[in-house]
């Protein structure tokens, strides 16, 4: 894996590469499979929202397919249990041939990319079982710890809150999500799109252009790109802004927010900013880029007041504003980004 090299030019010609061979399988959506991949390059986990039916765990079989990557489906349901994750130790042995033994089983999460479809089907037991996964990328079991693929990447499917039989996820859970990317409905013609191509006899299908060391080796050249001080400090400023009785934090997000971003929100939009530099041709990052990944990093960790709710604001509002206080002179340019997405 050491050998493998890629320059920044060859990352965005393999970058669209892959997308290219994604198209020919999932149709539309573009914003949510550019952000995919960014996380993925990142090393950062992923959160798949929206309503079913929308080819969440169609898209992620594909993308593992494409990068050459092993792969594993998690269903989570209300009696799903931690050792069905993580896997568990069973006695072998018939204690006369052989001697009587505890040895471990590996669950489904020791694969490349895990797929944990509807997390939060399954209450806050099972879904606490993902935290070390996520976090150290290992599962403690009798003692023993047991390290996971490399690379590896959790990618969860969750559905709306307003559908029956789901549990919320946990603050600390959710946080270690780098992105959050939600699904809406496909366009008039993606969906007759969608319908032409998987009601006929045509079945197309994709091939692997990539492996992990390859994936590797993309995700390193993307940790190595530069950011000037001063796009650290929007980035921060930014994050800042979010969080309510922090000084210089505008009235109306001291009414609304009720929990802003924590560290970790900083860390994700330096280092997908980084790929999103990368993806575009750049080796090096601009606050554009900072700007274009910041709904995906925030739009989990921003916990919204009641009356916020209320009056119909929603985080996108709530990024609106502080795009607007997080840096007096970048003002003419974050007021345009913030009025398009707030139509």
């Amino acid at each position: 894996m050491a050998d493998t090299t890629i320059t920044s030019e060859q990352f965005k010609e393999k970058f669209d590469e892959v997308k290219a061979e994604l198209s020919k399988v999932f149709i539309g959506h573009d914003v949510a499979v550019t952000n995919m991949l960014i996380s993925i390059y990142s090393r950062g986990h992923v959160l798949l929202s929206g309503m079913p039916g929308l080819g969440r765990s169609l898209l992620v079989q594909t993308i593992a397919k494409i990068l050459g990557l092993d792969f594993n489906r998690l269903q989570f349901t209300p009696d799903l249990l931690p050792t069905d994750i993580t896997g568990a130790e069973l006695l072998v042995g018939d204690g006369k041939n052989e001697e009587r033994r505890f040895e471990f089983f590996k669950g489904p999460v020791f694969a490349n990319i895990v797929l944990a479809d509807e997390i939060n089907r399954s209450p806050a037991r099972t879904q606490s079982a993902l935290l070390e996964v996520m976090q150290e990328k290992q599962v403690t079991m009798g003692g023993q710890r047991y390290k996971l693929p490399n690379p590896f990447l959790l990618i969860a499917t969750q559905n709306s809150l307003d559908t029956e039989g789901v549990w919320p996820l946990g603050e600390a859970q959710a946080d270690r999500f780098m992105f959050s990317i939600e699904q809406g409905y496909p366009h008039y013609e993606e969906e007759r799109k969608i319908i032409l191509a998987t009601t006929g006899t045509l079945n197309p299908s994709v091939s692997a252009i990539s492996n992990p060391a390859e994936v590797i080796a993309m995700q390193d050249i993307a940790s190595n790109v530069p950011i000037v001080p001063s796009v650290k400090e929007f980035a921060l400023r930014l994050v800042r802004a979010s969080r309510p009785g922090e000084e210089g934090v505008s009235d109306e997000i001291n009414k609304i927010i009720k929990l802003g971003a924590g560290p970790r929100a900083s860390q994700a939009l330096l280092t997908t900013s980084k790929v999103k530099a990368l993806s575009c041709g750049r080796s090096y990052v601009c606050k554009q880029d900072i700007i274009d990944v910041a709904e995906p990093v925030m739009a989990h960790r921003l916990q919204l007041d009641f009356r916020a709710k209320a009056d119909g604001k929603d985080y996108k509002y709530v990024l609106g504003e502080l795009f607007k206080s997080a840096q007096e002179k970048d003002r003419p340019q974050v007021n345009m980004w913030a009025k398009e997405l707030l139509k």
